[in-house]
């Protein structure tokens, strides 16, 4: 039986990846770095993490925190788009299941623009960094361990939507059985993650990819 459903925010809750694309610009331009005008070169540089990214744009170690005070300085200034149709989503599965949301995003950030949306109180527990110093992704999936003995649940009780090939690992690293990409977000790689046998092409179409996980179990 499900129980719990996690959301990852960028590029599941928040249409942010033009956002994002403009931060790195800031990053770049302030750290003496280029970065690819075209949103498309700067998707496929983007990579596995953000730490991938920064190798990509030739950011330096001793430049990474420098690099993320920056993200979390712009990333506010930001105003995401919500995907249409993921505040009904989020509204119908709170009135089933517990929603957690979990981003390496900023909890200042997230909280934002959860609240400007109105969709915060929809979820039991918002787990996000704090301070640019904080773990990154692989913190997600510490995270989501963390809850799961707090709340003594088994890892078969949740669901994990996530959008890229990141999510799907820290999914696995926290010992999750039911992970859904969605095809709208950021982007992952099909090829890399056929373990999904279900497209989730629009946010409505996961209220048909967690039932069909409920009769499967």
């Amino acid at each position: 039986m499900i129980k719990v459903v996690i959301f990852d925010y960028d590029g599941v809750i928040v249409d942010s990846f033009s956002n994002v694309h403009g931060v790195y610009q800031t990053i770049c331009k302030e750290l003496n770095k280029r970065c690819p005008k075209s949103i498309d070169k700067f998707r496929k540089i983007y990579g596995f993490h953000f730490k991938e990214c920064y190798q990509n744009l030739g950011i330096a170690p001793n430049e990474y925190e420098k690099a993320q005070e920056i993200f979390k300085r712009e990333i506010l200034k930001k105003n995401p788009k919500l995907f249409p149709g993921i505040k009904k989503v989020i509204h119908e599965l709170s009135k089933k299941y517990d929603l957690v949301l979990v981003s390496a995003n900023y909890k200042q950030e997230v909280f934002q623009k959860l609240n400007k949306f109105g969709l915060a109180t929809f979820f039991t527990a918002i787990l996000a960094r704090k301070n640019v110093t904080d773990a990154d992704h692989v913190g997600k999936s510490q995270m989501i361990m963390d809850f799961i003995k707090k709340r003594n649940l088994a890892p078969e009780e949740i669901v994990s939507i996530g959008d890229r090939d990141i999510d799907y690992v820290v999914g696995q690293k926290a010992g999750l059985k039911h992970i859904i990409l969605v095809e709208y977000g950021w982007g992952y790689h099909k090829e890399t993650n056929p373990h999904q046998s279900m497209d989730v092409n629009k946010p409505v179409d996961l209220l048909k990819a967690i039932k069909t996980l409920e009769s499967e179990i």
